[in-house]
């Protein structure tokens, strides 16, 4: 299971786990795409296509009563296998890295 989606919350790392670039959001397909490699991720960093070995890495969160968001950056959460895909999202557009929806 992923850490902290119970709560509403992922906090994922910017690195590809392809070879680190920084992955930002694709506004038009609602996916984290890797302008290096075409690596292609969900919104919760499950890998949806491109050569990355796994998913986004991501790091436990937590919400308080409060309402508080605890982050623990001490705790590295290696990404999902290749295949794992919890949310069922297909992209919503457009692909930023010109790749196929996979």
């Amino acid at each position: 299971m992923l850490i902290g989606i119970e709560a509403g919350i992922m906090v994922l790392s910017q690195k590809c786990p392809n070879l680190g670039c920084r992955v930002p959001e694709c506004k038009t397909s609602q996916w984290f795409e890797c302008q290096c490699h075409g690596s292609q991720y969900n919104r919760v960093g499950e890998k949806k296509g491109g050569p990355a070995p796994r998913g986004m890495d991501h790091f436990p969160a937590v919400i308080s009563p409060a309402g508080d968001v605890s982050i623990d950056t001490g705790t590295f959460v290696s990404g999902a296998a290749i295949g794992v895909n919890t949310t069922g999202q297909e992209a919503e557009g457009p692909h930023c890295t010109g790749g196929d929806e996979h």
